[in-house]
């Protein structure tokens, strides 16, 4: 039975729905904020949605990170309502990629993974044990210092999800092949004097060079870094986030591929009967 969906004439205040809770890992703890919805059914599957705070929501406090959370919220009937949001919070003296946001893009492999998202990982699989999360709608979003922590979780962990939507931030363009497979809407204001511009115009050319289909880029002329509160309200954007899903791209890849076999296929067998007719092994067709 499907459960009773919730009639809400008024948003959310995120400070009040989002439970306070944290995360341990080899000494490193993670505070979060996670937001379950009121007519949670554990007979249904639940998209899962991380959301990436900036610098300035860094700290231990575990409420700052959800300020910006906020205008995910502000529509009542956005589909993030019914869903669960992990809202972690990133300490003072760390970021989501140990990278100055200030040079734009970086390398990967010249940049371990951060504690906070080496961290995060586990915590996404605790709360997937813990919770009946839709495997195939895991989504991650992030804003500044978060736009590079989505970058950063989709180029080492993008089997994991479905979506992103990284918001003004950079990330390594030579993983362009594995990033073309993920549907990713990328954000940046054209004067934004924190995070260069170039980083997402750069990440979208390169998976648009390898091939991406999937990928949407919008600048925002003349706007500089806070862009965020556009990107959140759109309802469309939430819209295509939540309409995203990782079985939907298995079984458009699967149709690719028996589409290229069946070509391969074809070609062979048309040039290998074209071979024994002329060696005279195979009979022609009468007229």
């Amino acid at each position: 039975m499907a459960s009773v969906k919730v009639k809400r004439a008024e948003p959310y205040k995120v400070g009040e729905v989002f439970a306070k809770r944290s995360f341990e890992n080899n000494g490193f703890t993670l505070p979060y904020r996670i937001y379950v919805p009121k007519n949670y059914d554990c007979g249904e599957r639940y998209p899962l949605l991380v959301f990436l705070h900036g610098a300035g929501e860094r700290g231990t406090e575990n409420e700052r990170q959800l300020i910006h959370a906020q205008y995910l919220f502000n529509d009542p009937s956005s589909p993030v309502y019914d869903s669960i949001v992990l809202a972690p919070q990133c300490p003072e003296d760390s970021q989501w990629v140990l990278w100055p946001w200030e040079k734009g893009n970086y390398s990967i492999e010249e940049t371990p993974e951060s504690p906070g998202l080496e961290t995060l990982c586990m915590l996404i699989d605790e709360v997937r044990d813990f919770y009946n999360v839709d495997d195939d709608r895991i989504y991650v979003t992030g804003l500044s210092m978060g736009g590079f922590g989505t970058w950063d979780l989709l180029s080492r962990h993008g089997a994991r999800f479905a979506a992103g939507i990284p918001i003004c931030g950079g990330g390594d363009p030579s993983y362009a092949e594995l990033l073309k497979r993920i549907p990713i809407r990328v954000f940046h204001g054209s004067e934004d004097g924190a995070v260069p511009v170039s980083g997402s115009r750069q990440m979208f050319a390169a998976i648009k060079k390898a091939g991406g289909e999937l990928i949407d880029y919008t600048e925002f002329d003349g706007e500089g870094h806070g862009i965020w509160d556009r990107v959140y309200e759109d309802r469309d954007n939430m819209d295509w986030l939540y309409s995203q899903s990782l079985a939907e791209r298995r079984k458009k890849a699967e149709k690719k591929a028996k589409l290229v076999r069946g070509a391969l296929i074809g070609g062979v067998g048309a040039a290998l009967s074209a071979v024994l007719v002329a060696v005279g092994i195979k009979k022609k067709k009468k007229k």
